[in-house]
């Protein structure tokens, strides 16, 4: 990569965080709205926390088909806004509410579908009609859940991200009054269980996506874009390019989910301790999943841009100044991760025994904070420069051949338990980790010698 002076790397880092800096708080809301289900799931009582925590992994799989459908958007956009071509921004954006739509639709197939496939699983029978129930109010939320992510990925393309954190703040504070009115039966509501929480979800979700909409139609730094100029019927010319970017990010984002949700179930075959212990050490390893994750949104925007101005040196400054940040997001995480070891597992139990083990798993957490961060940031790199198959492929062989192999092999013939599938986790993510440097060094290569790149 080429040097930069000082200034201009402090000068890019600033630009960047500024970008990043509403879309990590609105990750870290979104957390905060599956907490405030789970803990009001937990005042109704234990058969409907469990069925809660089902419910909600189902709904996060039909969500999933909406997060990458729609994330071939943003670099579209951020590329078209590089080249200046601002008319045919509103154009595509319109095609990609359509393919939202259509998205959200197959997502509440999908999750209906699962929903009724329940008294086949190996899930005890009295959580069936409660997970039912959440799932079949909470399963309207996902074509919405759709229009946001739409919306989410024009304000990052257009580095206006600031209404994202205000809307997904707005949500948070619906969610809570909703499911206490819903779920717990206050302010005069009656008391309708995992239904209401379910409710809640739908209700927040379409609060959230109309108020985006208002947002990109009537502020005035949107309207340069002729977001909603016009009504158009779905186009495949403009809907595939889409496509072509987004499938591969979809299955990715089920290889990445398919391993730590087989993950969590072989910890329920090792042991309940070990299950509860890496339920609480992959929540809080979540939570600082949330600042990788939204800096990768701000450089797939960012980096899109100057692949549309077609400029080499702007790119790698910014690939230069986004890993700087993931190091020192990294560092900070893994740092608080070993120092609070032991008192962050006390907010979540009071079982002495359960504690330390969690602990045991969080210095785990630590360890793979670099990887797991450098692999996202790398990825949002790549979706900035169109390429999403091969880094795909780097995933799939990277969790499921290194992460599923040791982990497994570790835990269960070698007989390392928790700490064996966790180890098999690090090295997993490492090799993604470099495998998607490796790829982004030959991407940048490959446009230096085509002489388009300036």
């Amino acid at each position: 990569m080429k040097s930069f002076g000082t200034r201009r790397v402090l000068l890019d880092i600033k630009r960047t965080l500024i970008l990043a800096l509403p879309l990590i708080g609105a990750q870290l809301l979104q957390v905060g709205n599956g907490l405030i289900d789970m803990m009001v799931a937990g005042r109704l009582g234990t058969v409907e926390l469990g069925a809660g925590g089902i419910g909600a992994a189902i709904w996060f799989f039909g969500s999933l088909l909406c997060i990458g459908v729609m994330a071939g958007l943003s670099p579209i956009l951020s590329k078209l806004i590089g080249q200046r071509r601002r008319a045919a921004v509103g154009a595509v954006f319109r095609q990609g509410l359509w393919l939202g739509v259509i998205s959200g639709v197959l997502a509440v197939a999908l999750t209906i579908t699962m929903a009724l496939s329940l008294p086949i699983w190996s899930i005890e029978q009295q959580m069936v009609p409660a997970i039912k129930s959440y799932l079949f109010t909470a399963c309207w939320s996902l074509p919405a859940f759709a229009v946001v992510m739409a919306c989410r990925n024009v304000c990052e393309a257009t580095s206006l991200t600031r209404p994202v954190l205000f809307v997904q703040f707005l949500g948070l504070l619906v969610n809570l009054f909703a499911d206490l009115a819903f779920g717990l039966g206050w302010f005069g509501f009656p008391r309708l269980g995992l239904t209401g929480i379910g409710m809640a979800t739908s209700l927040v979700t379409i609060t959230m996506a109309i108020c985006l909409v208002l947002i990109l139609m009537r502020r005035n730094r949107f309207k340069r874009f002729a977001l909603f100029a016009s009504f158009e019927w779905p186009s495949w010319k403009e809907i595939q390019p889409m496509l072509h970017l987004s499938i591969p990010i979809y299955l990715g984002l089920l290889f990445e989910a398919g391993l730590f949700f087989a993950t969590a179930i072989q910890m329920g075959i090792i042991g309940t301790l070990e299950a509860a212990a890496h339920n609480i050490a992959i929540g809080i390893s979540a939570v600082c999943y949330m600042m990788p994750l939204g800096l990768s949104f701000a450089l797939t925007a960012r980096i899109g841009r100057v692949y549309g101005r077609e400029s080499i040196s702007a790119i790698k400054l910014r690939v230069t100044s986004g890993l700087m940040i993931t190091v020192a997001m990294a560092a900070t995480t893994a740092t608080l991760l070993i120092l609070f070891r032991h008192s962050l597992p006390a907010m979540y139990t009071g079982d002495v025994e359960l504690q330390r083990f969690a602990s045991h798993l969080l210095l785990f957490a630590a360890i793979f904070q670099l990887s797991d961060g450098a692999q996202v940031a790398l990825i949002g790199m790549l979706r900035g420069l169109h390429d999403t198959r091969v880094p795909m492929l780097i995933n799939l062989f990277s969790y499921w051949a290194i992460a599923f192999g040791i982990g497994y092999y570790s835990a269960h013939h070698l007989g390392y338990g928790a700490s064996g599938l966790w180890a098999g986790l690090i090295v997993g993510l490492t090799v993604a980790s470099i495998g998607l440097l490796i790829r982004l060094w030959w991407r940048i290569r490959q446009l230096e010698s085509s002489g388009a790149f300036e």
